[in-house]
């Protein structure tokens, strides 16, 4: 896991971890002269389009369960801040869910984007194939 990001929470580590194997398997180059090879990419990237969104909407929880502790535990000081001081308060605290949160929708977002690139070159080489006799 990169450690720049500064993710201290131990569920929220295994998370990264999981996360830089995609992201290690996403560097990869596909082989885009090869429709069997792309439609077994295609397959890998729906998979981690589903463990994806299932991290997704787990991540949003724990950020949203962090967040209400955070807020009934410190009621009482956050009242005594400016909204800003306490928003800043609320948002320190939040850094790694946030974080979370952004890579896991970040990478969501690049898998669509991936898969429908896919898709597309996968028709093209094989309109490609019926047109020239392959």
């Amino acid at each position: 896991m990169d450690e720049s990001l500064g993710i201290t929470n131990p569920v929220l580590q295994k998370l990264h971890t999981e996360a830089d194997s995609i992201q290690l398997y996403l560097k990869e180059p596909a082989n885009l002269q090869d429709p069997t090879s792309l439609t077994i990419r295609l397959n890998a990237l729906d998979t981690y389009l589903a463990r994806l969104g299932e991290i997704l909407v787990f991540t949003k929880a724990l950020k949203e369960r962090a967040q209400n502790n955070y807020l009934a535990d410190n009621e009482n000081r956050l009242n005594k801040l400016t909204a800003t001081a306490s928003n800043r308060q609320i948002n320190a605290f939040l850094y790694e869910y946030k974080v979370t949160c952004d890579r896991f929708d970040t990478l969501y977002s690049l898998c669509q984007h991936l898969s429908r690139d896919l898709v597309t070159q996968i028709s093209y080489i094989k309109k490609q194939m019926e047109t020239f006799g392959g």
